[in-house]
């Protein structure tokens, strides 16, 4: 059997290793239904703890997730178009 190399960019690796964890897949499918949360609104439909979502979060923020301040608050969204894309392939009924 032949190897052909893959043209996958060490982007798009790192991006699917941070997707790996099953609560940043849940945080992604939850954005995807609500578009922007805050943190607190994140940790109310997870039912986890503020400090594992804000870690979580942190680990997405740039290539999956970004972010907008509101006064005190810190809005979430996903801001790289690939991603809901990926977790529809990956959860096909979870639309």
């Amino acid at each position: 059997m032949n190897y052909t190399k893959t043209n996958i960019t060490d982007e798009n690796i790192e991006m699917l290793k941070t997707l790996s964890h099953p609560i940043r897949v849940e945080i992604i499918t939850i954005l995807m239904k609500h578009n922007t949360l805050n943190v607190s609104e994140l940790v109310n439909k997870l039912q986890t703890p503020q400090s594992t979502v804000s870690q979580h979060l942190s680990k997405m923020r740039g290539n999956i997730v970004g972010c907008d301040r509101r006064g005190l608050e810190v809005y979430y969204h996903i801001s790289n178009p690939i991603v809901p894309k990926i977790i529809e392939i990956l959860l096909p009924n979870n639309k």
